[in-house]
């Protein structure tokens, strides 16, 4: 049976910078050259990692193209992401078993 995780959007838009920055380190890449690679400003790199800006379709593109990512990877959680889902729902399962 496959469990299904609720987030709040807020939770989704972490998630999705967390991986661009993450992905965006290990490429050696600062947030400057990461936008020039991509064709996005630099404040606009700034502005969606610092949160203050949603992607856009485009712009997610643009940024998962330049990182050398399918788009799909930005949604994905970080193994730290699952380790702390999964003891969250081991601790709630052995109260309700």
């Amino acid at each position: 049976m496959r469990k299904v995780i609720f987030m709040t959007e807020e939770e989704l838009q972490t998630r999705v910078i967390e991986n661009i920055r993450t992905l965006r380190k290990k490429a050696g890449l600062s947030q400057e050259k990461l936008a020039d690679k991509a064709d996005i400003s630099r404040q606009m790199m700034n502005d969606i990692e610092g949160r203050r800006r949603w992607l856009t379709k485009g712009t997610l593109v643009k940024l998962a193209n330049a990182l050398c990512a399918d788009v799909h990877e930005l949604f994905i959680p970080s193994a730290e992401e699952n380790a702390e889902t999964k003891s969250a729902y081991d601790a709630i399962t052995k109260k309700v078993i």
